[in-house]
Parts: structure tokens; C-alpha cells; sequence
């Protein structure tokens, strides 16, 4: 997608120059379509996952619907392909695209708490979304894990963990989309303790 390259182009330099990104595990992005995960401190979260996956990934991220609704800023989210979410609800259009877009081989990011959470999180706080559209993708999820302190010329840390094949969790529909997003969202939180990549 052209506007996603041009904009990656203009923002990727500025943001290393104004932050210190420090990636680790960029070894464990697996190729072609897989949900990627992670925790949502700050709304700069989405730009710093793009310019860690790099230019040549062009991701489909989640947006909420009120947002494409906002001048300027809902023309930019379709132009780079962004998918609305009606929060609150079970938007089966919404499903349907971000599966479309994984069985094209993509990978679309989302945010399993489904809003921006300031204070300390659990897993049981991650809404079961992302795991539904991967379980019915038939796709691995990648747990990412994002440092909340975001201060310019300071260090922003991202911590990218190994793949989770849904297909390994027994089970269906509510229950087990359940234990796959909080396998998922726990993963994200180890990571930020500490835990290897």
C-alpha cells in the first residue's frame, strides 16, 4: 500500500531520532499471516509495532469506529487499510475482514484489551477477539510486549516472544478462545517481567 510506505518513510527516522527504540526477539516473526498481539499504553503503540515490523510488512491494524469518523485522521485509517471495531459489540463485517486479510497471507495487529490500560494489567482483562479471528484463521498468535514509559529521547522498549499456535489449545468456540487470548496476554505481561524472548 503506497500511503502506508510513504508515511513508514517520513515517520520511521523522526521517531528513532526523537526515541530510543530497543527491538528484541525480531527473530521470532514468523512469516505470512499471524494475529499480532500486544499491550496498549499509548496511542504511539501502533507506529512503534509498524516500524519494528518494518516496511516491507504491511500490517492491518484495529481501530475503534469513532475514530474513522474524526476529520483527516479517518481518512488516513483507510487509506492505510485499518479496520474498524464497534467496541462493545460483535461486529461480524469486522471479523470477516480481518479474516480475509490473514487468509491473504497479511498479518493483523490487534490490541486484546481493546482500549489504552494505564495501570497494571492481568491477562483476564484481554477481551477474546483477537483469539476468535485467529482460531477461525487458523493462525499463530505473537505476543509483543510494549514499554509503558514513552518519554522523548528516552528508551522505549518492544520484546517480541515466540509464535502460539492456536491449533495446540483443544476445545471451541467461547471457552477456548478464552484460554488461548489469556495463554496469549499472559505471554505479553512475562515478557515484560523479564521474561526471554
Amino acid at each position: 500500500m503506497r500511503i502506508y510506505k510513504i508515511l513508514y518513510t517520513v515517520l520511521a527516522p523522526l521517531f528513532k531520532l526523537v526515541y530510543r527504540i530497543k527491538v528484541t526477539g525480531k527473530e521470532n516473526i514468523p512469516d505470512g499471516a499471524t494475529v499480532v498481539c500486544a499491550n496498549h499504553t499509548s496511542l504511539l503503540d501502533p507506529i512503534f509495532l509498524c516500524i519494528t515490523f518494518g516496511k516491507k510488512e504491511l500490517m492491518s491494524f484495529m481501530a475503534k469506529a469513532e475514530l474513522f469518523r474524526v476529520p483527516v485522521i479517518g481518512a488516513v485509517l483507510r487509506a492505510l487499510g485499518a479496520i474498524p471495531v464497534n467496541r462493545g459489540s460483535t461486529d461480524i463485517s469486522t471479523l470477516r475482514d480481518a479474516i480475509s486479510r490473514l487468509s491473504d497471507g497479511k498479518k493483523v495487529m490487534i490490541f486484546p484489551e481493546g482500549t489504552r490500560v494505564h495501570t497494571d494489567a492481568d491477562a483476564s482483562a484481554a477481551k477474546t477477539g483477537a483469539a476468535m479471528i485467529a482460531c477461525r484463521a487458523k493462525v499463530s498468535m505473537l505476543p509483543v510486549y510494549i514499554s509503558d514509559k514513552k518519554r522523548l529521547f528516552g528508551k522505549v522498549e518492544i520484546i517480541i516472544g515466540k509464535p502460539i499456535e492456536t491449533a495446540s489449545f483443544e476445545g471451541s468456540g467461547s471457552a477456548k478462545y478464552k484460554t488461548v487470548v489469556e495463554t496469549v496476554f499472559g505471554e505479553i505481561l512475562r515478557l515484560g517481567n523479564g521474561g526471554e524472548a
